[in-house]
C-alpha cells in the first residue's frame, strides 16, 4: 500500500526516482556481466539510451551471459521492477529490464516486457528487433519475421536486420526470401561472413552445390581477414 508521502510525490519527483533506479540497475548489470563470466554466448538484445531508442550498434552484439541466479544479476532485477513501478509505462525501463532478462537467459520474461513497450509504441522499431531478437533465440521463426520485415522497412541499411530476416526465413522454409535477405545483407557490408554463409546455406537447399561452395568459400576468406 503507498503511504501518505508517496501518494503526494509530484509525476517529476517519481521521475527523479525511477531515473536513479535505473541507473542503479544498469551498473549492477554491468557488474554481474564481468563478476560472472561463461563461455557460453547469447544474443544481446538491444539497451535504450535513455529515449526509448535503443544502441543500433548493439544489435548483433555477443556478450557473456551472467549466471541467472547471481546475487548482482537479481539486485539489477530488482532494481529494474522497482523503476518500473515507478514509470510502468516507460519504454525506456521496459527495454532495459528486457535486455537484462535476455542476458540472464529468461526469454518469456524478457518478450512479455517488449510486448508491453510495443502495445504503448506500436512504431518504436527498437523494440521491434528486440522482439524479433527473442523469437529468434526461442525458435519462433514464423513469430519473428513481421517485426524483423518492419524493421528492415525501416532500417533498410543495417546488414544485420537484413541477415536477421534471412535467418527467420530461411526457418520457415521461404527460401528465396531468405537468399535475398542474405544478399541484400552481404551488399551492404560485402564482409559480412555469416551473410555469405547463409547464402551457401540456403542454395545448399535449392540444390545448387556449386554456388554454394562458393559461397562458403566466400565466408570463410572474409572470416579469416
Amino acid at each position: 500500500m503507498i503511504n501518505d508521502q508517496r501518494q503526494h510525490e509530484t509525476p517529476k519527483e517519481r521521475a527523479r526516482v525511477a531515473a536513479e533506479l535505473q541507473e542503479e540497475a544498469r551498473q549492477l548489470t554491468e557488474n554481474a556481466m564481468l563478476a560472472t563470466p561463461s563461455p557460453q554466448t547469447t544474443l544481446r538484445l538491444p539497451h535504450s539510451n535513455g529515449n526509448g531508442h535503443g544502441d543500433g550498434k548493439k544489435k548483433n552484439g555477443h556478450g557473456a551471459k551472467p549466471d541467472p541466479g547471481s546475487s548482482e544479476a537479481e539486485r539489477a532485477l530488482a532494481a529494474f521492477d522497482a523503476a518500473l513501478a515507478e514509470q510502468p509505462a516507460s519504454i525506456s525501463l521496459l527495454l532495459d529490464r528486457a535486455s537484462h532478462l535476455g542476458a540472464m537467459g529468461r526469454y518469456a520474461a524478457a518478450r512479455a516486457d517488449l510486448e508491453q513497450a510495443l502495445l504503448l509504441e506500436p512504431a518504436n522499431i527498437t523494440v521491434r528487433t528486440a522482439l524479433g531478437i527473442v523469437f529468434l533465440r526461442k525458435g519462433l521463426w514464423a513469430d519473428a519475421v513481421p517485426h524483423l520485415r518492419r524493421v528492415v522497412e525501416a532500417e533498410g541499411w543495417s546488414p544485420t536486420a537484413w541477415f536477421y530476416l534471412g535467418e527467420a526465413l530461411n526457418h520457415v522454409d521461404d527460401l528465396d526470401g531468405a537468399l535475398a535477405a542474405f544478399r541484400r545483407a552481404a551488399e551492404i557490408d560485402p564482409h559480412h561472413a555469416k551473410a555469405l554463409y547463409g547464402q551457401g546455406v540456403v542454395l545448399d537447399r535449392l540444390r545448387r552445390p556449386e554456388d554454394a561452395t562458393s559461397m562458403y568459400r566466400r565466408s570463410r576468406e572474409v572470416a579469416a581477414r
